[in-house]
């Protein structure tokens, strides 16, 4: 079974509920000014291991094992760090480095440590600010304004129940969201009845031709769909607007990330001179460990 970087910090940690420590703007400006990430927790061998280190480990680990408390964390990533230098001096030792499947590993994790960082660096550079809102005004230029109305109802499986619904609440002072969630015997029942705000084409054609019909407050007469008997209370309408450019950007930003990563790879790509041959081993031995390794 092999044993991942992750799993080791997940032992190390163990099960726990206590939760990371917020930390003041103050004391994180001081410690930032006093740490440049060179300091030294612990020393293995010739090996220095860092606060830099444990930070980049840190930052590797998925968010539901960053929960701990800071002294924890620290502690079960330097303890990783500690082990994995004296594994790699033995494995130097034994001049494991210079074995054909260690070269290809630590080949591979070069070209992709640099790809990912050309990537990084142009991703800065392209999306900006002025960008995501460029990006903003073509995701809004070609918005139209449609009617939406917010209603509640009440869904009975009887008219004259219905019927009986409607006469009191036009007669009397009774609570809509209060009879429904007595009465209804739809899902909205539970919140008063509420639907929420929705536009025409949302809602089955009879229901949907009496709300649109209606002003705020205005009480339904019975109206009958495949679902059953409604009573309707409309209780605002409006025209649709676009969204605020706060309430989309981080969809804008992870489009644009994605898009622009794209138009890089693609751009690097037709810039560079790519041959492929006519002849090709067969594509089976992408399977096999032989082809970067020695196992047989």
């Amino acid at each position: 079974m092999k044993t991942t970087l992750t799993s080791m910090i997940v032992l190390a940690l163990g099960i726990g509920t206590a939760s990371a420590q917020s930390v003041g703007d103050s004391e994180l400006k001081v410690a930032l000014s006093q740490n440049d990430g060179s300091e030294v927790l612990a020393i293995v061998g010739k090996n220095k291991v860092t606060i830099g280190d444990a930070a980049l480990t840190f930052s590797t680990l998925p968010d539901q094992m960053r929960s701990q408390p800071d002294t924890v964390m620290l502690e079960a990533i330097t303890e990783q760090l500690i082990s994995e230098y004296a594994l790699m001096d033995k494995a130097l030792e034994d001049g494991l480095e210079k074995t054909r499947v260690v070269k290809a590993r630590l080949a591979a994790a070069r070209r992709a440590t640099l790809a990912e960082a050309y990537i990084a660096a142009e991703l800065a550079e392209r999306v900006t600010d002025e960008a995501m809102r460029e990006a903003y005004v073509k995701l809004t230029a070609d918005f139209s304004e449609e009617e939406e109305v917010r209603a509640r109802h009440i869904l009975v499986d009887e008219e004259d129940d219905a019927k009986d619904l409607t006469k009191t609440l036009r007669d009397t002072d009774a609570d809509f969201a209060k009879l429904a969630a007595e009465k209804s015997t739809g899902p909205s029942g539970a919140s008063g009845g509420d639907l929420g705000y929705f536009k025409k084409g949302d809602m089955v054609a009879p229901f949907a031709e009496a709300a649109f019909s209606m002003k705020p407050g205005e009480i339904s007469d019975p109206v009958k769909t495949q679902f059953g008997w409604h009573v309707i209370k409309v209780e605002d309408r409006r025209m649709t607007q676009p969204p605020a450019f706060e309430d989309v950007e981080g969809q804008l930003r992870q489009q644009l990330t994605q898009s622009t990563a794209q138009a890089i790879i693609l751009e690097i790509k037709e810039t560079t001179d790519v041959t492929k041959p006519d002849d090709t081993p067969p594509a089976f031995l992408i399977r096999r460990p032989e082809m970067y390794s020695d196992a047989e």
